[in-house]
């Protein structure tokens, strides 16, 4: 159990990896585009997700019924195609990286020590604000049909890949300019999530690497 509370954050990076290369790299070797498999996937590294909250029990349990609640809503507009259950999967969902976050800031910006379970907790948040991002343009495309220039023909899971891309560009100001937002509120939250992102890697990051480093020093020197 202390290695796990001391790597808790391997358990997040693994499932952001899963959920950001699994679904790209089955479709580029199968050629197909599966039905609902973003939704499989979502799913997955939610429940791997779950691991990043072990060292705060009440958000832990918090975050299992977050979880819970947010794959059946995503079961549940599957088979009914309601409205309700894709806005409470996509609350649910949110709210539970939004945990995560929290947990990942208190644990890495605010501890005595910085380890390297820190710094992956760095890349996590950066990864999470990407993924967070994602879900807002979906949620915003659901509400606002036309918010940016991408086929509604498939349903608000099926674009979660498509808007997860359109959220890392945009999170590190590449702007290819392939998904393009059309509406204001689409365009607002792509100016914050660009800002966002700079600020992010020039303060939080760049502190932790230096800290990291500042730390290691001084007992390398004493081993010499």
């Amino acid at each position: 159990m202390a290695t796990l509370k001391q790597h808790n954050f391997y358990f997040l990076l693994a499932g952001l990896l899963f959920l950001l290369l699994a679904i790209p790299l089955l479709r580029d070797l199968t050629g197909k585009n599966y039905q609902h498999i973003s939704e499989f996937t979502f799913s997955i590294f939610l429940l791997i997700g779950i691991w990043s909250l072990y060292k705060a029990p009440h958000i832990f349990l918090f975050g299992v019924v977050l979880t819970i609640i947010g794959i059946t809503g995503n079961l549940l507009a599957i088979f009914t195609e309601v409205f309700f259950f894709v806005l409470l999967s996509l609350s649910c969902y949110i709210i539970f990286l939004l945990l995560s976050i929290s947990l990942a800031i208190r644990q890495v910006v605010l501890a005595n020590t910085i380890d390297f379970n820190s710094l992956v907790g760095g890349i996590c948040i950066y990864l999470l604000l990407g993924v967070i991002w994602g879900l807002l343009y979906v949620m915003v495309n659901v509400l606002i049909p036309g918010s940016f220039n991408i086929s509604t023909s498939e349903s608000a899971f099926e674009q979660l890949q498509d808007f997860i891309y359109f959220s890392f560009v945009t999170l590190a100001t590449l702007g290819y300019g392939d998904i393009v937002p059309l509406s204001a509120t689409a365009r607002a939250l792509s100016i914050i999530e660009a800002v966002f992102g700079q600020f992010y890697i020039a303060i939080l990051v760049a502190g932790l690497v230096a800290a990291y480093i500042t730390k290691r020093m001084p007992s390398q020197k004493c081993s010499s």
